[in-house]
């Protein structure tokens, strides 16, 4: 996947995530000239000048931008290898032992970094908030219901997996309890598909509202 796809105009990539740099820095690659200059931002009728900057951030702390640099040259190309392969492995062990756990259903048959899965059996919602309290994060998607863990090199598989299949059966408990209670995550999934889009963009809003109130 890079400029030789005719169809490929431009890559980006974030190199506070698998990059190993500090939050705040990204990368973007354009084919040509003319394309980065979609991403320019000019104004010539300013009374502070004629103003022009390559991106909508405007200024950008240097700080970030020497953090990954620095990332970027102690790790190395041998380095970023090395680390890739053992994430490949690590996602492909995870993704071969959930097509053997009983309600799940994996959803990314070969994956490089993302391992998702989903289940026909239960609600995945409650396995995501199961595996919460053992202290792992999933992160849960929709359309369909499903579940993520983006794999790292620290992760230990092993322990994962032990946790899984315990929440899996810690699930599969809970379904046969009659008049089991909803709550978590599940809640908040099964409430939305009942409420009109603009509805749930309101409450977003207001989620985001209070969370940067004083």
């Amino acid at each position: 996947f890079d400029f030789r796809l005719p169809g490929v105009t431009s890559m980006s990539a974030d190199t506070h995530k698998y990059g190993h740099a500090t939050k705040g820095t990204s990368v973007v690659l354009f084919k040509s000239s003319d394309l980065q200059h979609a991403s320019y931002f000019s104004y010539s009728h300013w009374s502070g000048g004629l103003y022009i900057t390559p991106t909508l951030a405007g200024s950008r702390p240097g700080a970030l931008i020497a953090c990954a640099w620095a990332a970027l040259v102690s790790i190395g190309e041998s380095g970023y290898q090395q680390r890739a392969q053992v994430i490949v492995e690590a996602a492909r062990r995870i993704a071969d032992a959930i097509k053997s756990i009983d309600g799940l259903k994996l959803m990314t048959q070969n994956p490089s970094i993302v391992v998702c899965f989903t289940s026909d059996v239960f609600n995945i919602y409650r396995l995501k908030d199961t595996m919460s309290k053992m202290g792992w994060s999933l992160n849960p998607l929709q359309q369909p219901a499903a579940v993520n863990i983006c794999v790292t090199e620290n992760i230990d598989v092993d322990e994962f997996l032990q946790d899984l299949r315990s929440a899996v059966n810690e699930v599969h408990a809970s379904i046969s309890i009659p008049q089991q209670k909803m709550g978590g995550t599940e809640t908040i999934y099964k409430t939305i598909k009942m409420l009109p889009p603009a509805a749930v963009e309101f409450a977003m809003h207001r989620f985001t509202d209070a969370s940067l109130a004083p």
